[in-house]
């Protein structure tokens, strides 16, 4: 990524590459933000549950020597925080490094697409010359993609079954909270369930926006250049297949014929949009988004049902 910054020459292709590194950033930023948040609600509704029930662990826990004697347990219970409040950060830090990356490539994408576009050349040694770079660079652009899908592919299925799962059995875990029988509902308790969801949700929402990003409906893109709208972001509507389409426009019609042929694998290697998917099964899409919700609540009607006919 840093001899990727270290080729920018051109502004237009400066500002691109940075908007999409600023948008990375507020991304990881406000991602650390709600798992601090999340941590903080679960503190405290642990520390409220105390009041009626005595002390209790940080997390459920058994161990093999008295741990509720003061300070053992004041200094397990802070130490287990300390813990979790690492890992769920670490955790988050891995959804928001691998959104850096895709959104990286989106950025050097356009920039390529701009250099196909202005592809142009006084003497023929010129032309093969620009021609090679980019050749080169939509080349290893697609390489590291596949990189990042070999690498991770296995962890998003499993992210995917583990939000399925969760989302079903969080939404459960509330409808039975909700239904106690002359209970009074914990509203803080009722909180945290509400905000882990939405943590779930937006976890999810994370890994099925980048592969949007990266591989999109070409009518999206289309639409948005024959409206000349200026978005603020309206590049991250672009595509892995726009690089086809900027060889289309390119002033080819220049070209002598066997420098406009010269395009044509540029155009046919582009026509198969760059993929992020969950262990080969399925694309990361907003389709994606709304097949895992539609099961999560498909598997709660299923408990939820169970539930009503055993009482």
């Amino acid at each position: 990524m840093e001899e990727d910054w270290k080729e920018v020459s051109k502004k237009e292709d400066e500002k691109k590459m940075m908007k999409y590194a600023k948008f990375s950033r507020n991304l990881a930023t406000k991602a650390t933000a709600v798992c601090s948040v999340l941590i903080i609600v679960y503190t405290v509704k642990r520390c409220l549950s105390m009041n009626n029930e005595g002390r209790l662990y940080f997390f459920p826990a058994y161990f093999p020597f008295e741990a509720m004697t003061s300070p053992i347990f004041e200094l397990k219970f802070i130490g287990t925080m300390i813990g979790a409040t690492y890992y769920t950060v670490t955790y988050t830090a891995v959804d928001t490094f691998l959104a850096m990356l895709v959104l990286h490539v989106c950025g050097q994408l356009s920039r390529l697409q701009n250099e196909l576009i202005n592809l142009n050349s006084s003497t023929r040694e010129e032309f093969h010359f620009k021609l090679s770079y980019i050749v080169k660079r939509h080349d290893y652009l697609n390489r590291f993609i596949e990189t990042i899908e070999d690498e991770f592919n296995i962890m998003l299925l499993f992210q995917i079954l583990g939000c399925t799962v969760q989302l079903c059995m969080e939404c459960f875990q509330g409808l039975l909270l909700m239904a106690g029988k002359g209970e009074q509902i914990p509203l803080v308790e009722m909180f945290f369930f509400a905000f882990y969801i939405v943590y779930v949700l937006l976890q999810l929402y994370l890994y099925c926006y980048v592969g949007e990003r990266l591989w999109s409906e070409v009518d999206e893109t289309l639409m948005i250049k024959k409206c000349n709208t200026k978005l603020p972001y309206k590049n991250l509507f672009f595509q892995s297949t726009e690089v086809a389409r900027a060889a289309y426009e390119c002033k080819w019609y220049e070209f002598l014929p066997n420098e406009a042929r010269s395009l044509i694998l540029i155009i046919r290697r582009s026509r198969s949009p760059l993929r992020l998917t969950a262990g080969k099964f399925c694309n990361f899409n907003h389709e994606l988004y709304n097949s895992v919700l539609k099961t999560s609540m498909g598997y709660l009607s299923v408990l939820r049902a169970t539930m009503i006919k055993e009482e």
